[in-house]
């Protein structure tokens, strides 16, 4: 009887010990898992920012188609250019003519009256030049005056329209291919 009553022991001894180790693992796995989830739980988030930022540049360019006259034979004519200007969107801007003091070697012999040179004459022979004004629309452009103004579109576009007269009755002036550079500003 003793060796049944000890074989019984063993059996029920295995059966709570197998149990044991299963409740053990069920517990530790449950315990793992309130251990996780409340270590989540005690996770804090916060906030901060980032300032992200750049500019864009204002720039400009201007330019004018050639101003081409007829031939000059005593009589006023007058020939047109357009100024064309490329300026980043938003950006004001003024055009003038070159601030250059008039006068004779400058392309101008007076604020409002300009010179083109017969190729290989001086401006200083009355004879090697033609006098011609320019004007936008109703007012003279002269040296840094009578400008064009806008606001650039961020493409190319026509700013305004130059005229130029190159007045009748000017006498005595030589043969020849006569012309002159004029540089234009732009001021943004």
């Amino acid at each position: 009887m003793k060796k049944k009553l000890i074989k019984n022991s063993f059996f029920k001894t295995a059966t709570i010990l197998k149990k044991a180790k299963t409740t053990t693992a069920l517990t530790c796995l449950i315990g793992t898992m309130l251990f996780t989830q409340n270590a989540e739980s005690q996770l804090t988030t916060t906030t901060g920012s980032l300032v992200v930022s750049t500019s864009v540049a204002s720039t400009c360019t201007v330019a004018a188609g050639a101003m081409t006259f007829a031939a000059y034979a005593q009589s006023t004519i007058t020939a047109f250019s357009t100024v064309t200007v490329n300026c980043t969107n938003g950006t004001t801007y003024t055009v003038s003519f070159n601030d250059t003091p008039p006068g004779i070697g400058q392309g101008a012999s007076s604020g409002s009256v300009y010179f083109l040179v017969r190729s290989g004459g001086s401006d200083a022979t009355s004879s090697d030049r033609l006098e011609v004004s320019f004007t936008n629309g109703s007012s003279t452009m002269t040296n840094a005056a009578a400008t064009i103004t806008g606001t650039g579109t961020g493409s190319s576009s026509a700013a305004g329209t130059i005229t130029g007269t190159i007045a009748g009755s000017q006498t005595g002036k030589t043969a020849g291919s006569y012309s002159q550079t004029i540089t234009l500003n732009i001021v943004y």
